[in-house]
């Protein structure tokens, strides 16, 4: 048995992580503010602590030792991203520093950190693969670039770290209240309310969606392999899917094939459209997404209606 710490473990990707180090027998503490989070999402069996990240803050951990830190935690929304400038910056760049140095400071050698796709802003040459240019378009990913850059320094230091950019996770338990970010989550709670589905932007924007447990998958398998050290990977399915491909297999999947939608101004920052190369991670983990979108979709709609959505 090993001992976690899972920052976000209240919020959707984090909590079913979480959940399956659980089942696989391991230990696992997990920190949330409780932001955007929900104390539902925590699995049973793990101890939570309320709390930020903060250099004062991570003092409470005194004394206790972890076999690795996955790194979660942090605003989730390129466009919330504009409302509080700060606070974002706050979220991933001064919370990872003060992490990675708590880690470096009470011998914790391993760190793998939830970076974003949209580091990448809007690429010339697509798919894009992690040799690409970073360029921000968001307060949200000059964040996650930054942080991402004081993991790389950290490396060099002596902590044994990896970066994985998820592109657009979604599965049950995402969280439908959150109208500003997660495309299919987003579309599917204006479903369930009965509501016309308002899509910001236009229906040819694309993106590349990655079911939550072959996610889980891959970060596990990241976990497990040493190559990966001192890497970053897209973690992503590697198919484009344009706006309209993505809500007309979310109508199929929750039986209105001609539910009501209505296509509104785009929001600040947004990338038109991105999808990601995949090689590099499959090659060093032998690992290949299961579950394609219309599956995935269907699991979603299917599980959310038996109430299983814990977001």
């Amino acid at each position: 048995m090993k001992h976690f710490l899972v920052t976000g473990a209240a919020g959707f990707i984090g909590s079913v992580l979480s959940a399956r180090l659980v089942r696989d027998g391991h230990q696992v503490t997990i920190i949330d503010d409780l932001s955007t989070g929900k104390t539902g999402n925590i699995p049973d069996r793990c101890e939570f602590i309320q709390m930020e990240l903060g250099a004062d803050d991570l003092k409470v951990l005194h004394g206790r030792t972890f076999d690795a830190v996955f790194h979660l935690a942090g605003q989730s929304s390129g466009e919330a991203s504009f409302l509080d400038p700060e606070k974002d910056f706050r979220s991933h760049v001064t919370s990872t520093f003060d992490l990675l140095k708590w880690c470096k400071e009470n011998s914790v050698d391993r760190f793998i950190y939830a970076s974003s796709m949209s580091v990448y802003g809007d690429p010339v040459t697509l798919p894009v693969s992690e040799k690409a240019d970073i360029q921000p378009k968001t307060y949200y990913a000059a964040g996650k670039a930054a942080a991402e850059n004081y993991i790389r320094l950290f490396q060099t230091l002596g902590l044994n770290t990896t970066i994985l950019r998820f592109f657009n996770v979604y599965g049950p338990g995402q969280n439908l209240d959150n109208m500003r970010q997660g495309m299919a989550s987003i579309y599917l709670a204006y479903m369930l309310k009965g509501d016309t589905v308002q899509i910001k932007g236009s229906k040819d924007r694309f993106r590349d969606f990655l079911y939550i447990d072959d996610l889980v998958d891959a970060w596990l398998k990241v976990y497990e392999n040493p190559v990966t050290w001192g890497q970053t990977y897209n973690l992503c399915a590697g198919e484009k899917t344009t706006v309209e491909t993505l809500i007309n297999q979310l109508r199929d999947a929750f039986g209105e094939a001609a539910y009501p939608i209505e296509y509104l101004e785009g929001t600040p920052g947004d990338q038109f459209g991105l999808y990601g190369d995949n090689a590099k991670i499959c090659k060093d983990i032998g690992w290949t997404p299961q579950v394609n979108l219309q599956q995935g979709l269907r699991k979603m709609v299917e599980r959310t209606r038996q109430g299983a959505n814990i977001g």
